[in-house]
C-alpha cells in the first residue's frame, strides 16, 4: 500500500530531535538516486530539468506537501512537511525552476514500463487489461504547480518535458490519475456523464477503482451540475490532456486522504491531436 505522507519510518524519531529530512537524505534508496534520463529545457522565465540530487527531491517533496496536503487540510501535525511514497525512488522527476529565485515551482514524476512493472495508479484502479495491451507505457503523476505559477507557460513547459520522455522511451501510451476537488459520488457521476457527452470518456479496458476507492457509481444518481459548474471544477491540466487527445477511462476513484476524486486518464500517442503533434513533436 502506498505510504502517502511524510518521512520514512524510524524507531528513534521520538527519542532524538534530528534535522528535518535527515531520514530521506540518508535513506539508501535516495542516497543512490540518479535520474534515468537527463533533460534540460530553457525558456525566458523558467527552466525544466530532471531532479538529480537529494536536495532537488527534498524541495519537490516539500512543494508537493504544501500543495497536496496543506492546501486541502490533509496534513498531519507529526509530518515533517514532505509528501513521498515508495514510487518516488524508482521514477524520474521533472522539475520546473523559476529563474526569478531559482526555486522549484512545478514538478511531475514519470514512471516508464521499460523500467518498472508497478505503478501508482494500480493502488487505486484495476489496470490489468490496459497494462496487458502491447506498447510501452509512461505513467504521469504527482503533477504539482505552485499557485503563483499556474500559467500557460508552465503547462507548456511540462508538455515539452513529457514529449521528450515519450521520444526517449518510445512510449505509445501516457496514463495517470487526474484529480478533481470533489468528494461526492453523485458529483463524480455527473462529471463522468459530461465527459461521455463530450466524447472525452470511454469504457475501453473496463477500468474500475478497487477497495476503499470504489464509489459504486452504478448505485447513485448523478448530481444536477450545469456545464459551467463542470468547467469550473475541471483543472487546466486535465483540460490540456483532453485537448491533446486523452480520454478518461472507466469509473473514477474516491481518494479520501487527498479529498478528491481521481479519473484514470490515458492518451494513445498515435492519436495525438494535430495541434499538439505540431507543437511538441516537430522533430
Amino acid at each position: 500500500m502506498t505510504t502517502r505522507l511524510g518521512t520514512l519510518s524510524n524507531p528513534f524519531k521520538s527519542l532524538f530531535k534530528l534535522p528535518r529530512g535527515w531520514d530521506i537524505k540518508f535513506s539508501p534508496r535516495f542516497m543512490a538516486y540518479v535520474p534515468t534520463y537527463e533533460i534540460n529545457i530553457e525558456t525566458k522565465s523558467y527552466s525544466l530539468e530532471t531532479a538529480s540530487s537529494v536536495k532537488d527531491l527534498l524541495e519537490v517533496f516539500e512543494l508537493r506537501h504544501q500543495i497536496f496536503l496543506e492546501d486541502v487540510g490533509a496534513a498531519k501535525i507529526e509530518d515533517d512537511g514532505y509528501d513521498l511514497d515508495e514510487f518516488d525512488s524508482i521514477c524520474d522527476h521533472l522539475i520546473i525552476r523559476s529563474k526569478e529565485d531559482n526555486r522549484i515551482v512545478g514538478t511531475y514524476r514519470v514512471i516508464s514500463s521499460l523500467y518498472s512493472d508497478s505503478f501508482y495508479s494500480q493502488t487505486e484502479f484495476n489496470l490489468d487489461e490496459f497494462l496487458d495491451t502491447p506498447g510501452h507505457k509512461l505513467e504521469l503523476g504527482r503533477a504539482c504547480i505552485h499557485h503563483g505559477h499556474r500559467n500557460g507557460a508552465v503547462i507548456d513547459l511540462l508538455w515539452r518535458g513529457i514529449a521528450e520522455y515519450i521520444k526517449l522511451t518510445g512510449s505509445k501510451y501516457l496514463f495517470g490519475c487526474s484529480s478533481i476537488k470533489i468528494q461526492g459520488a453523485c458529483e463524480a457521476k455527473s462529471i463522468l456523464n459530461y465527459f461521455n457527452e463530450d466524447e472525452n470518456a470511454t469504457d475501453l479496458f473496463k477500468i474500475r477503482p478497487i477497495g476503499k476507492f470504489n464509489m459504486n457509481l452504478e448505485k447513485v444518481e448523478a448530481a444536477k451540475l450545469e456545464p459551467s459548474d463542470v468547467k469550473t471544477l475541471v483543472p487546466p491540466l486535465l483540460r490540456s490532456y483532453f485537448s491533446a487527445g486523452s480520454k478518461v477511462y472507466g469509473h473514477p476513484a474516491l481518494d479520501r486522504e487527498f479529498k478528491c476524486v481521481d479519473f484514470l486518464t490515458i492518451l494513445n500517442c498515435e492519436e495525438l491531436t494535430s495541434g499538439y503533434k505540431r507543437r511538441y513533436f516537430k522533430n
